[in-house]
């Protein structure tokens, strides 16, 4: 990445990369960060831990929810890698195998169709796997990320669903067999510092996602969805979904927008101001070819859950006071005054449910 100028970081409550630089006509140039991967971006590589279990809140794995069911997290191990120049990116890994190897859920391959581009491989070698990327800080007010997804291997339509043997299972966070569901976060937009965890957490903290759930007769697919602030949460799911579908916004369950390709890379942009979420996603699909989807989202209007980055940014009628209560302690949806963070991560995040790979490449940042 070309070298920047010097500027000075501002951290205004708390988010990273509102750094500019002044210029002869007053007008400040935006902060561009980016990580193509061709050279090695893993530097520093610290030692892997023993899950410390930290409870951020009742979904974690020895959160109030669970500690009210008495169920308790297995032995882990975790790690968290600075990645690329800069280190503005973070991998985060999550295992339960006993003595992990870091290329098997992190590489630098060869591009499929370019010779003379690298990218990053993202791997779940197991279903009780997680490997996300996030941003090292939170993310500014305004910005746009934009990045490439491809080579998807992430569920199929055979009996195995892209698993290995059959057998595998969502324990102890949830009941019943893993192989029902497999899939991967092209981008969720999340309330809180994300990291592997299992899926119920991660059902509780989105504002948006774009993924792809593979189940039953649904097989490559992509979702866009944004959660509905003002609905009532539900233990397992979280808030109910605003979808894109045929064009529009409607207030049902997730429903594909198309599906992916195997052997095909995507670009995804992912647009935030103070009044809404813009995405776009380009590259060939199953059903409409070549070509783009594209629209955005009104932030107030729609009362996307958790979108205040301050406590100003809150429109009051999207406050929700709904409470959960747990081990004698309530938690409430979204009450005045509250404020969260945007991060983002790419990956899978669920150390219960999905098993496969994913190519990334090009991620950038930029002010605006």
């Amino acid at each position: 990445m070309k070298q920047l100028p010097t500027c000075t970081l501002l951290l205004f409550s708390a988010f990273l990369f509102s750094c500019s630089e002044k210029i002869e006509n007053n007008v400040s140039t935006p902060l561009v960060l980016n990580e193509s991967f061709e050279t090695f971006p893993f530097s520093n590589i610290p030692g892997w831990v023993s899950d410390p279990n930290e409870n951020t809140g009742p979904y974690t794995e020895l959160g109030e929810y669970y500690q009210q069911l008495n169920i308790y997290p297995p032995e882990a191990l975790r790690n968290t890698i600075p990645l690329g120049e800069n280190s503005w990116l973070v991998a985060e890994i999550y295992t339960r195998t006993k003595k992990p190897i870091l290329l098997d859920y992190l590489d630098i391959i060869t591009d499929p169709v370019n010779s003379n581009n690298k990218v990053l491989k993202l791997s779940t070698p197991v279903h009780t796997d997680g490997v996300i990327l996030r941003p090292k800080k939170p993310l500014p007010q305004k910005y746009q990320l934009s990045f490439k997804v491809g080579f998807i291997n992430y569920g199929d339509d055979s009996e195995l669903n892209g698993y290995d043997v059959g057998n595998e299972m969502a324990e102890p966070w949830r009941d019943g067999s893993s192989v029902g569901h497999n899939g991967f976060y092209w981008l969720a937009l999340m309330d809180q510092l994300p990291k592997p965890h299992n899926n119920i957490w991660s059902h509780h903290h989105r504002k948006f996602v774009i993924d792809s759930w593979n189940r039953q007769d649904k097989h490559n697919t992509v979702n866009v969805i944004a959660l509905d602030g003002a609905s009532e949460t539900h233990t397992a799911f979280g808030k109910k979904f605003i979808s894109y579908v045929d064009r529009s916004w409607q207030k049902v369950s997730d429903t594909p927008i198309d599906n992916y390709l195997p052997n095909e890379w995507y670009t995804i942009t992912f647009t935030r101001t103070s009044i809404f979420y813009k995405f776009s996603i380009t590259g060939r699909f199953k059903n409409a070819g070549q070509t783009t989807y594209k629209n955005k989202i009104e932030l107030h209007k729609n009362c996307v859950f958790h979108y205040n980055q301050t406590p100003e940014e809150l429109d009051t009628t999207c406050v929700n006071n709904q409470v959960q209560t747990f081990l004698g302690k309530d938690f409430t949806s979204w009450p005045i005054n509250s404020a969260y963070p945007d991060y983002f991560m790419i990956g899978d995040p669920h150390i219960n449910y999905y098993e496969g790979s994913v190519l990334i490449d090009d991620i950038k940042l930029k002010t605006l």
